[in-house]
């Protein structure tokens, strides 16, 4: 007996299913498995996959319902909508004096002590209303969705006080509820120690810990919680009284770990049990045996080397060899990364972190997906899952870093329905 669809995709030229009967996340070679069919198909009902694979197996199975959509994929690349697990994207302006000193060549302490950084953006957070900040951020998902995002994390941690913390927060979950795309919220109020607490770090930690935490999981109003552990910013310890905090609070633990130096911070990871850690720029191979046993994502950022500008990436193809979980993201922000293209990231992490191309796609999909907690929705296209996917204006997946700086996507669905098409003038 036929299922119903009231969406059928026929005509894939290479369809990347990254299905994976196992469930488990892709390490080591496996990750470069995209699960490619040639000429594939796939149909949905009610915004959920109900068959895949060859097009003529896909077509007998499924009975397309009257006002149903047939869509022809043209030859073209099909895939699982990018999975951006790492992201700043609320925030009120972009930092475009510091761009300027940053290529230069001023030293960030000078930056600093400029008033740019993070303290820049604490500054045009805390000046900014709650409705022009959602307005901005908005426009800024649009920007995302546009370059083939249909699952985004998105951090707070501009605000530094509570009352800012919360608008932030409250925004993220105002783009949750009036977006067609996943959104998933972040507490990271230990970003920074703001200038307002400068000499008083101790009692912005108590802060943190006793005043912010607990009304942030009361309200719901974040799954996870990051802490930026670095030389200047949070001590290992300082973070780990953090991190734990908010874990005995039902938050998910992230850490934001060995970027500018190797301070431990992955090996802190690894010892919480968090979900991830962030950057690693610096991390030693002590940090990636441990996260490899613990079996804490490793989240690549390759934007924020590429955006600084820096010739130092994290050493991807050690973390690989060495069976630990990686997973690929923009960290787009007002500063660092100020680019909300995943295709970009795919193609700086082949280029300068030696990823092939099959390992990236599968990062910032399929892995992704397991870095925020929507590995049983999204990430692949597989019997069950949301119907998010991408058609690309590419016949070869390969064409997606080859061709740097171009963006490869057509159109982009969630749920089985079209929100982006980039081919319309």
């Amino acid at each position: 007996m036929k299922r119903d669809a009231d969406l059928l995709v026929v005509n894939a030229g290479q369809l990347l299913t990254l299905a994976d009967p196992s469930g488990a996340p892709r390490i080591g070679p496996a990750l470069a498995n995209l699960g490619i069919i040639r000429g594939g198909a796939f149909a949905a009902k009610d915004g959920r996959l109900v068959a895949v694979g060859a097009r003529d197996a896909v077509e007998s199975s499924v009975a397309v319902t009257p006002g149903g959509e047939v869509v022809d994929a043209g030859g073209a690349v099909v895939m699982p909508g990018f999975v951006d697990c790492h992201t700043h994207t609320v925030f009120a302006r972009y930092r475009l004096d510091e761009y300027e000193w940053r290529v230069a060549g001023t030293p960030y302490a000078v930056i600093a002590e400029r008033g740019g950084g993070i303290a820049k953006s604490v500054a045009d957070v805390r000046g900014t209303d709650a409705d022009s900040l959602f307005a901005a951020s908005r426009s800024r998902l649009a920007g995302c969705m546009r370059h083939g995002t249909t699952t985004i994390e998105i951090k707070s941690g501009y605000g530094l006080d509570l009352d800012n913390e919360l608008k932030m927060l409250r925004v993220i979950r105002r783009l949750q509820e009036t977006w067609p795309v996943t959104v998933v919220a972040t507490f990271m109020g230990a970003h920074s120690v703001p200038d307002d607490y400068r000499g008083r770090r101790n009692e912005y930690i108590d802060l943190v810990v006793n005043e912010m935490i607990p009304v942030v999981a009361k309200e719901g109003l974040a799954e996870y919680i990051d802490v930026f552990s670095e030389t200047g910013v949070f001590t290992v310890a300082e973070a780990e009284r953090i991190l734990r905090a908010g874990q005995r609070a039902g938050l998910k633990a992230r850490v934001h770990a060995d970027e500018l130096n190797d301070t431990g911070s992955a090996e802190l990871a690894a010892r919480v049990g968090a979900v991830s850690a962030e950057h690693l720029h610096k991390v030693n191979p002590r940090g990636i045996a441990r996260m490899a046993e613990a079996g804490v994502f490793g989240v690549l950022l390759p934007g924020t080397s590429f955006g600084l500008p820096s010739l130092h990436f994290a050493p991807a193809r050690e973390m690989i060899e060495a069976g630990m979980r990686v997973a690929l993201a923009t960290d787009f922000n007002p500063g660092s990364s100020t680019s909300e293209s995943i295709p970009m990231m795919i193609a700086i992490a082949c280029s300068h972190m030696r990823l092939s191309p099959a390992e990236a796609v599968a990062a910032a999909t399929y892995n992704a997906a397991f870095v925020v907690g929507r590995e049983r929705k999204v990430g692949s296209l597989e019997v069950g899952k949301r119907g998010d996917f991408l058609v690309l204006a590419c016949e070869d997946y390969r064409e997606i870093p080859n061709r740097f700086g171009i963006n490869p996507v057509a159109k982009l669905y969630t749920e089985g329905k079209l929100r982006v098409d980039n081919t319309r003038s």
